[in-house]
Formats: C-alpha cells, sequence, structure tokens
C-alpha cells in the first residue's frame, strides 16, 4: 500500500486545479482575476472540509471508543495539533465515515449539479469542487490500492453489493465527476 496518502491528496488536489484551468486556457474561457483565487480557496477548503467526518465520527457517532476518548482528552486539554495528528495516524480506526459511504457521494452528486447550473459564486463553486476532488480520490484510490477500505464505502447499504456493481459504481462516480468538474 502507498505509504504517505496525504502527500498524495495535495498533489492530487493541485494537480487537478492545474489541469482545470489548463482546460479553461486551451477553450479561452480563462480569465485571470480576484475570482481566481476565490475559487482556489474554496477548493483547498472545501477539500479539507472532508477530513471533518473524521471529528463527526470520533466525536458524535463513537464518542465512547478509545480514540474518541483520546482526541476529547488531547483537545480538553488545548493539545489541538497532537489531537489532529493522532487523528490523521489512527484514521484506520475510523469505520464508518459519514462523507466516505456511496450515499453521500450520491448527495454531493445532486449539490455539484445544482451548484455547476446555479451558484455564480468562485468561492462557493471551488468548494463543492474541492469536495468531489476529495472524496473521488479516495474512492479510486481506496477502489485500487485499499481494498479493505473501498468495502466500507458500501457500509449505509443494508445488502450486499457484488463487486461487479461496485466496479460500475466506481467508473460512473468518475465519468460524472468528470463532467461536472469541467464546468466549474
Amino acid at each position: 500500500m502507498i505509504k504517505n496518502k496525504v502527500a498524495i491528496h495535495q498533489y492530487v488536489l493541485f494537480g487537478f486545479f492545474v489541469f482545470l484551468i489548463f482546460v479553461k486556457v486551451i477553450t479561452g474561457n480563462f480569465v485571470f482575476g480576484l475570482d481566481l483565487l476565490w475559487w482556489l480557496l474554496g477548493g483547498v477548503i472545501g477539500f479539507l472540509f472532508v477530513f471533518c467526518d473524521r471529528f463527526v465520527y470520533s466525536f458524535l457517532m463513537k464518542p465512547d471508543e478509545a480514540l474518541g476518548t483520546r482526541l476529547r482528552d488531547l483537545f480538553g486539554r488545548k493539545k489541538i495539533v497532537e489531537g489532529l495528528i493522532t487523528l490523521l495516524n489512527e484514521r484506520h480506526e475510523q469505520k464508518e465515515l459519514v462523507m466516505r459511504s456511496v450515499l453521500f457521494l450520491l448527495v454531493w452528486m445532486v449539490m455539484a449539479l445544482l451548484t455547476v447550473t446555479s451558484v455564480s459564486s468562485s468561492f462557493a463553486r471551488g468548494f463543492v469542487l474541492g469536495i468531489g476532488i476529495h472524496l473521488v480520490f479516495d474512492l479510486i484510490f481506496d477502489y485500487f490500492w485499499s481494498h479493505d477500505r473501498f468495502d466500507l464505502w458500501f457500509w449505509q447499504i443494508k445488502r450486499e453489493v457484488s463487486s461487479e456493481e461496485k466496479r460500475w459504481f466506481v467508473l460512473l462516480m468518475a465519468i460524472i465527476f468528470g463532467l461536472l468538474a469541467l464546468n466549474f
């Protein structure tokens, strides 16, 4: 398995932004201005926002587990950085993350479609795009390199999902995300 997934997250985020800007330049739709900076800032914050589901899991969904107790203690003693590092290092203990689920991805798709068609704020468009980049990257990464984590994406589904259905889901999500991303 690939060791430093956090660094890969950064490469994917900024690489995707560069790709989208390149497409805008090639198609003649690129405008350099303050809107571009707001869009980039929204994208970075949206990308980081997905990490909040780890807090939801540790503090709201499973507060009595060892990780939740340890994090409450660290944050209670104002050891914020140490708490964040613990949260990232022990991410494999968190099994049922709200945002890393197929149902949340479907909700994101609807939200992204509405954003692309109805929202003019560069920050909001970047924010929704950043969430999508993070989620689709994690889905594809887990599908190819972390099969045990990939199965956790389906924790809300109350039936056994076949490997064929999972493969089609990943493929459709990647295609739909790509089409939506070109319009952000």
